[in-house]
């Protein structure tokens, strides 16, 4: 609960702050920056570095039960009745990182900061599902993880919370370090590196070196778990002055490993080993090889705090991960569509389609892609080579589409069975043939080519 006195305190000492009107109500239970999310009690806080200003959302914030709200254009007082408490001060989104940084010196809560090219959601989702096993835990909202997110999600910790799991996404150098000081994680996790973003830094290897500025803002006392099987993130563990643990696939040195990997209808099952005395089977509810390491940062830290094996089992077959990651869609006709359309690197895409490859061997495949952004002036080549990739799996493919500029790379390079699409509804035309109960179809490309506008289009009419 945010109280006056304590938010005048935290603004006060850093900006210009005044109570331009103190309304009846001196406490509220939360914060939010979107209007469509306030709920009764919620202080408002009106960004306007987006495409639109925020101040012009102070209605709907109103209409949904806003008790306070932070201004910084006073000209909107007069929109706000008088039992609101008003606070003007001259940039809203620096004052909602201030409250957040406040907050956070409150919070006894430990913190899992979770970072990495890839897999970051999925990592947060089964990092907080593990650990709640045990523990009372708050995980990011859906991908809140960049300068506004992280804060947001700061501030929706509860103070019983005992452990919170926060995504942080970066693409330019420098946001992590100010996104690591904001939280003060006791634990951190790093996923992988590789050529996400890679537009805005040119080398692996810089893209690396942005990741690592988490770790000196984690607590030497708590730990760092690293992808083992990631060269450019193993290094990285010369950086932190506490316990660094590996985890991994193919390395038989990380401290924690999963083995024997395989897949059946109810998902995949594995053997995980922990040091060298603890081994049990686990299975999740997911495909892939990448859903499997994303899931082994999560299930030492649980051990570690004290989840018993059992406990972790459980947990395990019972994951639920955020949409549009190898999500399962019933479409039309009983065709089965895969909505991985998140996002997409050359990395994750070739993991996505590895994965499309090995599993559902019932089902005749298709194989629906779109534009990898952020990739720079690599971007023709990385396209072209994913075409070079997919070429071992043609015989298992009935056909593969393609949308957007860039995947005319991919097409010229691709030998099997093809068709490029420049729009949207033209896709959708084009796969009608294909929704059929015997077909699978797997979609996948960067969040920008809004592939779900397709799949939608693939769906049962509602009567």
């Amino acid at each position: 609960m945010l109280q006056l006195e304590w938010l005048q305190q935290a603004l006060a000492a850093t900006m210009n702050l005044h109570v331009l009107q103190a309304g009846t109500n001196k406490e509220w239970n939360g914060v939010q920056f979107d209007s469509r999310l306030v709920e009764p009690g919620n202080l408002f806080i009106p960004l306007t570095s987006g495409t639109r200003d925020g101040h012009v959302f102070i209605p709907n914030a109103l209409q949904n039960g806003a008790h306070a709200i932070i201004l910084s254009d006073s000209t909107y007082l007069q929109t706000i009745p008088p039992s609101c408490t008003v606070f003007l001060i001259d940039d809203t989104e620096k004052a909602l990182q201030a409250l957040a940084a406040a907050y956070r010196q409150l919070l006894s809560t430990r913190i899992i900061a979770v970072t990495g090219s890839n897999g970051k959601t999925t990592t947060k989702d089964m990092t907080a599902h593990l650990l709640r096993s045990c523990f009372k835990t708050y995980s990011t909202y859906k991908n809140l993880n960049n300068h506004l997110g992280v804060p947001l999600s700061l501030l929706q910790i509860a103070e019983d919370d005992e452990m919170a799991v926060i995504e942080m996404g970066m693409n330019h150098a420098g946001e992590l370090d100010f996104l690591g000081q904001l939280v003060q994680p006791n634990y951190s996790i790093i996923t992988n590196v590789n050529d996400a973003h890679i537009e805005f830094f040119g080398t692996r290897e810089k893209i690396a070196e942005a990741k690592a500025e988490l770790i000196t803002h984690t607590d030497p006392k708590g730990c760092l778990l690293l992808n083992g099987d990631d060269p450019l993130v193993r290094a990285m563990s010369s950086r932190y002055a506490g316990q660094v643990y590996l985890y991994g696939i193919s390395s038989d040195d990380t401290d924690i490993q999963a083995t024997a990997i395989h897949a059946d209808a109810d998902g995949t099952h594995f053997q995980v080993r922990i040091g060298e005395q603890i081994s049990f089977p686990c299975q999740i509810p997911l495909y892939g090889k990448h859903n499997v390491s994303n899931l082994l940062p999560g299930l030492l830290l649980a051990h570690l705090l004290g989840a018993s094996i059992e406990a972790l089992q459980e947990q395990a077959r019972t994951l639920q991960i955020s949409g549009m990651r190898f999500e399962r869609i019933i479409g039309k006709n009983e065709a089965l569509l895969i909505n991985d359309a998140y996002n997409a690197s050359p990395t994750s895409m070739r993991a996505a389609i590895d994965t499309f490859a090995s599993i559902l061997p019932e089902k005749k495949k298709v194989l629906v892609i779109g534009d990898m952004f952020e990739l720079g002036e690599d971007s023709a080549q990385l396209h072209a080579g994913l075409g070079d990739y997919v070429n071992s799996y043609a015989s298992q493919l009935s056909c593969v589409f393609t949308l957007g500029e860039s995947m005319e790379h991919f097409h010229h390079h691709y030998e099997g069975r093809k068709q490029h699409c420049t729009t949207h509804q033209e896709l959708a035309e084009a796969l009608q043939p294909y929704l059929l109960p015997n077909y699978a179809l797997l979609f996948k490309a960067s969040r920008g080519m809004t592939l779900e506008k397709v799949i939608e289009a693939l769906l049962p009419v509602k009567a």
